[in-house]
């Protein structure tokens, strides 16, 4: 399988609210509106708890660095091949667009992470 991970940040005139709200109730729809023509299988959002201390604590108990993103994506594929060659036809490519145009409604892509990946299961 094949994984596009993504770490976002919201475009800075939006609350982390009005971000989340637009991810979970526009965004996300769109992604399984175009799954099938893009050959998603998986579409997974991921949100920081809402907990600062919680937060806090886990990160000082380990020194890491506090969270500076507004949330995570994962979407999977078969493999490389098919997510490109879905990308590459008429219906694919409009999907794509209709994603991004909706991505740059929302996510500062300057600030974001975004990398291809695979999975090394541990424990499954």
């Amino acid at each position: 399988m094949l994984k596009l991970v993504m770490w976002v940040k919201r475009l800075p005139h939006l609350s982390r609210a009005e971000f989340d709200t637009h991810w979970k109730e526009i965004h996300g729809p769109l992604v399984r509106r175009h799954s099938a023509v893009l050959g998603i299988r998986r579409y997974v959002q991921t949100v920081p708890l809402d907990n600062p201390a919680a937060q806090a604590a886990i990160q000082s108990g380990r020194g890491t660095v506090p969270v500076d993103f507004d949330g995570g994506a994962e979407l999977w594929w078969d493999n490389f091949d098919a997510h490109r060659a879905a990308r590459e036809t008429p219906d694919g490519a409009r999907a794509l667009r209709d994603l991004m145009e909706d991505e740059a409604r929302f996510v500062d892509l300057s600030r974001s992470q975004l990398w291809y990946a695979t999975e090394r299961a541990i424990i499954s």
